[in-house]
């Protein structure tokens, strides 16, 4: 699977939810989610765990650049609590922690785009913008989606960033 996506500090969360509201016809989907990063030799490995006790295992590459950027991913669904904590216990074991990611998402999803407004713990408000892209859809198509809702959002490009939530966690350190 690939999408394209863009992260960004949030400056004016009032303002990016009511327009992503707008945009998406409807409020948001709250979830709450812990995202447990392991050690890998290439990419990222996470074990993402939800309120409900599921959860599901992520592997993903994206290059660390501010704007939109090619992700590509594989994920499987765990839907028992048992299979999330058997797994990361395993996943522990054997390749080790990195670290946690914990955070509260606003999801809104507009056509083919997942917008989220992020509290992450202990590293403040962010958004993101998925565009999903279709087999048949290339790069570009996602670029152009994903800028044209920034603009519509109000993200300026200065407000991008280019690394993950545990990479800033682990440069707080």
């Amino acid at each position: 699977m690939r999408n394209i996506e863009i992260k960004a500090i949030l400056k004016n969360r009032e303002l990016v939810e009511s327009r992503a509201k707008i945009l998406s016809g409807s409020g948001p989907i709250v979830i709450r989610q812990s995202d447990t990063f392991f050690v890998v030799p290439r990419g990222r490995l996470k074990l993402r765990s939800f309120e409900n006790g599921s959860g599901e295992l992520i592997f993903y590459e994206r290059p660390n650049n501010e704007g939109p950027k090619l992700s590509e991913y594989v994920k499987m669904e765990l839907k028992e609590t048992s299979a999330c904590d058997g797994l990361k216990d395993i996943l522990r074991k054997t390749n080790g922690i990195i670290g946690v990611v914990e955070k509260t998402r606003h999801l809104y999803l507009v056509g083919q785009s997942r917008i989220h407004i992020d509290q992450v713990k202990k590293l403040g408000h962010f958004v993101e913008i998925e565009v999903v892209l279709r087999d048949d859809e290339n790069v570009k198509v996602g670029e152009e989606i994903s800028k044209n809702l920034m603009e519509k959002l109000g993200i300026s490009e200065e407000d991008l960033i280019s690394t993950a939530y545990i990479d800033l966690l682990a440069q707080k350190k």
